[in-house]
């Protein structure tokens, strides 16, 4: 009996180190241009990334690893059935600028100034998980 319960709690710890692993890591389709804190990226896919201790974010592009950015991450709400990776913009009629970056459970500050156009509006990347 005592070695099933052992048995029992090494599953249900491998299956949650499997589920925290999956979560550390998604591939973001960009289909626009867009600028980060002046400097510009070009549309394409991005590798979204969770450094071993849950601190940093990294967005690198698939195609030119030269175009990577890394950030804090916080704490940020999670529910099961979510995408796994959202990647938000700010739109400014002749610009797509980064506004944050969310991988399951871990989230950026906000990254770019309040949009000052009456136009202005917001789009998500597409997403698919790792």
């Amino acid at each position: 009996m005592r070695h099933l319960i052992r048995s029992l709690v090494l599953t249900s710890a491998a299956l949650f180190a499997t589920a925290a692993f999956a979560a550390d890591k998604a591939v973001v389709n960009v289909p626009f241009n867009f600028e980060s804190h002046g400097h510009a990226f070009p549309a394409g896919q991005y590798v979204v990334s969770l450094d071993k201790n849950a601190n940093v974010i990294t967005m690198s592009n698939m195609t030119n690893t030269d175009e990577t950015v890394m950030w804090t991450a916080s704490p940020a709400g999670y529910a099961a059935g979510s995408p796994i990776c959202r990647v938000k913009f700010d739109d400014a009629g002749y610009t797509h600028e980064l506004h944050s970056v969310q991988l399951a459970t871990r989230i950026t500050s906000v990254l770019d100034a309040p949009a000052k156009h009456h136009d202005a509006g917001s789009s998500v990347a597409a997403v698919s998980g790792q």
